[in-house]
């Protein structure tokens, strides 16, 4: 699966990765062109390594600058984005915690595999070359994205393969002191997560039709101004400018599986004018809609 199909749900995925019986999936980036993932978050936790290139990573309220070779982990539910630049590459494994749990209690239950599933037990958010764990979790997230590639493409049966490396990974993590118990989120940040995932979510929602910033501001009871203000210091893009990244993103989704004409398509994703979609599809995507399908295809 291209990493495209997951970076474009601009709002909380409810979508099974990987398959019901082997909810694990690998999602890989090779970067010919800048891709923008916009927020969003999940139930399922999320390790990403960073091979090549830098990566802006957004995590909650809290921007980090990534510089390849990295390991990232993002929690459930953790509101994220990341852009992956030109030339960058990256990959992502995506799973639900409590596969991983045991039925029979134990003490590696008790101690971490319970605790982690439950969020009272977080992994490193950031592990980056010549930090004392990197090497091994790194060697640890290549076999899994390695059995991860042979299991897609051959069908081989890597299951308990799998699962033991991802256990074996988290253990890595537990010998460097790196598992630490979630603090509580400070009542502001916590606010804010919420309030941006219902901005978000209505964004998501409605992109196909106008939007007004009096309907945005309302749902989290702010006026215009202010709202302006706090969305831009928060997501690092003013209400028109996201708009338009998710409309664009929406759109180069349909020019990659549809072979529908870009005026209908500029029209479904909520650009009135084709002109001034074309401009905007050309100034995210660095070539015109026309160019990027036959690109995709």
């Amino acid at each position: 699966m291209k990493k495209q199909e997951m970076a474009n749900t601009s709002l909380k995925e409810n979508r099974t990765h990987g398959t019901v019986q082997y909810p694990v999936a690998l999602y890989e980036w090779n970067g010919e062109n800048e891709w923008h993932v916009v927020p969003h978050w999940h139930e399922e936790m999320e390790w990403i390594y960073f091979q090549k290139g830098d990566f802006p990573v957004w995590i909650n309220t809290k921007e980090y600058q990534v510089h390849a070779p990295a390991f990232i982990c993002i929690h459930p539910e953790e509101l994220h984005a990341l852009i992956l630049e030109k030339d960058g590459i990256e990959s992502a494994v995506v799973f639900p915690v409590d596969i991983l749990c045991f039925e029979r209690y134990d003490a590696a239950e008790a101690k971490v595999l319970g605790p982690l599933a439950e969020g009272k037990l977080r992994m490193p958010v950031l592990c980056q070359s010549g930090d004392a764990a990197f090497e091994e979790l790194s060697a640890c997230y290549k076999e899994i994205e390695q059995m991860l590639r042979q299991m897609k493409e051959q069908k081989n049966m890597f299951y308990l393969n799998i699962k033991a490396k991802m256990l074996e990974l988290i253990a890595v993590a537990y010998k460097h002191d790196l598992l630490t118990r979630q603090v509580r989120e400070g009542r502001e940040e916590a606010g804010t997560v919420e309030n941006l995932k219902k901005v978000l979510q209505y964004i998501g929602e409605h992109y196909s039709s106008p939007i007004r910033l009096s309907e945005l501001a309302e749902l989290v009871n702010m006026n215009e101004q202010y709202f302006c203000r706090y969305f831009k210091k928060n997501i690092g893009k003013t209400i028109t400018e996201y708009i338009n990244v998710i409309r664009v993103e929406k759109a180069a989704t349909a020019l990659a599986e549809t072979e529908d004409k870009i005026i209908d398509i500029a029209s479904a994703c909520g650009f009135d004018n084709t002109g001034y979609f074309i401009r905007r599809f050309k100034k995210e995507k660095g070539m015109t809609p026309s160019e990027y399908r036959k690109k995709s295809k």
